[in-house]
């Protein structure tokens, strides 16, 4: 897929994966962090630092006390390159 901007679906959430570090991350909008450390590295690839602010606005403690991407995050990590693979987004 050549398409870096997924439109929003009723009811939906946006997924996307990237390689970053030689690992593929996997994101789904408001839905907790597959691994705890994805949040850093997913910020350092995209040039910035990892501060708790930024932690809090990009990556929210869920009311399960787990961090989920946002929409604005979202949007941001799908100007990364896909890597190797295809880029995903529903």
């Amino acid at each position: 897929m050549d398409e870096r901007y997924f439109p929003p679906q009723q009811g939906g959430r946006w997924a996307a994966s990237r390689l970053i570090d030689g690992r593929w991350v996997a994101l789904i909008e408001d839905t907790p962090l597959f691994e705890d450390n994805d949040a850093h590295s997913v910020l350092l690839a995209l040039g910035m630092h990892s501060t708790p602010e930024n932690l809090d606005r990009y990556f929210p403690i869920s009311s399960a006390g787990l961090r989920c991407p946002t929409l604005e995050l979202m949007e941001l990590f799908s100007y990364l390159p896909p890597g190797r693979g295809k880029a995903v987004g529903v």
